[in-house]
């Protein structure tokens, strides 16, 4: 649920049982006639709250108790195949263990001011506020897939009864978000058929050139037993290419992936194992993130880059913009924006200068590019070149901070450790950038992007921005 993160949720949730604490004290605070119905005997029971001050004591104490529970016991880590009974069943699980824990804290603490009607009223009402919301959010996201929003492409490994059986679970389920790119099987006769309405792509051997053609988010492997070892292949090359692998065998020995939560897929049970990846709520902080200095910046210097774009046009013919198609996250494509630095035919005289390529691997990359118009020196010496790409940032195609789109001809030519840099969303600057911005070779590059990904923080992206805007400056300045 990567745009709708289980942050997001959990915040709303903690706020809608911390906003019923206020609503139910003033409910029963100042409709007095809730005390004369006579309907219950108990005197305790039915009188009504003190002031407030010394409700604010108890709703410390409430605090951790729900954070605690929803965090815990939130069932947010399925949330794309949970269900709705499977969700209220949950949450009043939760009820029931907050009624236990609230009420022997208000026992220890001595909260004699407390009544019984209070504590079960605002007990009930929370329960069903939280099961009423959850139950709109699953309807809202699942109806959201349907329409093919969030989609997760999914490569499956296996043709036999059981991958039958999977491919019909997820046609049931269009909820779940899961589009089947294709499948894959041991048997090389079985390339060209179709099973279950879907192509068989290859054969397990073939998983590595699937990856470079195909977008794919997950790879699922519901195979017999006798593939033992041809998984363990596939399994560990997913790991090195950074795509997250789903089982529904046994474990391996892994250096880099881990192993994640079960799912429950129609009473199966499925196992997913993956590279170390952020967070769902630390995703969202730093899209947040994105999201408000990409649009700061492109408001605050809009005269600027006003300025720009008609220096660019007035000095040389050709557009403005300089588009280009770049790979994205596991292999998205989409188009990158940049002021035009370059002449406009710089692509036809790119085959001439080849020899003179500063850069080993498959990128290209010679000081005094002859093709660098005399505008376009300044804006590369300044970086100004680069700020359409945070339009690029609220369009959700890069972030601020992620290792560089790369081209998709460069990408044919990654070695599989290479290719797990897609992994993750790609930036306008990373380490590479904000600490050598010249003289690092292809390699150096690749593996600092693969620390970056293994080591990645919100912390370590702030410090990458500060270094990446020292580096401008210094060489702005030279």
């Amino acid at each position: 649920m990567p745009q709708r993160p289980r942050i997001l949720i959990f915040v709303s949730e903690l706020v809608i049982v911390l906003g019923n604490f206020f609503l139910i004290y003033f409910i029963l605070r100042h409709f007095k006639a809730l005390y004369h119905l006579n309907l219950i005997p108990f005197e305790d029971v039915v009188r009504g709250p003190r002031e407030l001050k010394l409700y604010w004591n108890v709703f410390w104490a409430v605090v951790p108790i729900w954070a605690f529970l929803l965090g815990w016991r939130s069932g947010h880590q399925n949330l794309r195949v949970q269900s709705y009974r499977g969700a209220a069943r949950n949450l009043l699980i939760n009820g029931f263990l907050f009624l236990l824990f609230f009420a022997s804290i208000s026992f220890l603490l001595k909260f004699t001011f407390l009544s019984r009607l209070f504590i079960f009223l605002y007990t009930f009402s929370s329960t069903a506020w939280l099961i009423l919301h959850r139950l709109i959010i699953l309807k809202w996201s699942k109806e959201a897939r349907r329409r093919g929003e969030n989609v997760r492409h999914i490569l499956l490994a296996g043709t036999g009864r059981r991958a039958q059986e999977f491919i019909s679970d997820i046609a049931k389920h269009t909820e779940w978000g899961y589009q089947l790119v294709g499948l894959i099987d041991r048997d090389p006769s079985m390339k060209g058929e179709t099973v279950a309405g879907y192509p068989v792509l290859g054969v397990l051997e073939d998983l590595p050139a699937i990856l470079e053609k195909e977008v794919v988010d997950e790879m699922v492997f519901v195979t017999p037993r006798t593939w033992l070892e041809d998984v363990r292949k596939c399994i560990l090359y997913c790991e090195a290419v950074g795509v997250p692998a789903t089982i529904s065998t046994d474990l391996f020995d892994l250096e880099i992936a881990s192993s994640g939560a079960p799912k429950k897929l129609e009473g199966k049970t499925y196992l997913t194992v993956e590279t170390r990846m952020p967070r769902g709520e630390d995703l969202f902080f730093k899209r947040i993130f994105d999201v408000f200095i990409s649009a700061s910046i492109l408001i605050l210097s809009s005269p600027i880059l006003l300025a720009v774009a008609y220096a660019v046009k007035a000095t040389s013919p050709g557009p403005v913009f300089f588009r280009q198609i770049r790979c994205g996250r596991n292999g998205r494509r989409f188009i990158l924006y940049k002021f035009r630095s370059m002449v406009i035919d710089a692509e036809a005289k790119l085959d001439g200068l080849k020899a003179r390529n500063e850069m080993t691997g498959p990128v290209f990359k010679i000081t005094d590019d002859p093709r660098i118009t005399p505008v376009g020196k300044f804006l590369r010496k300044t970086s100004l070149d680069e700020f359409p790409q945070f339009w690029n940032v609220l369009r959700g195609d890069m972030s601020l901070v992620g290792p560089r789109p790369p081209l998709p001809s460069e990408v044919t030519e990654y070695e599989p450790w290479q290719r797990r840099r897609l992994s993750m969303q790609p930036g306008i600057t990373c380490i590479w950038q904000a600490s050598h911005r010249h003289g690092v070779d292809f390699k150096e590059w690749m593996e600092m992007d693969l620390r970056y990904i293994d080591n990645w923080a919100l912390w370590l992206d702030l410090k990458i921005l500060f270094l990446t805007g020292r580096a401008v400056f210094a060489s702005s300045g030279k």
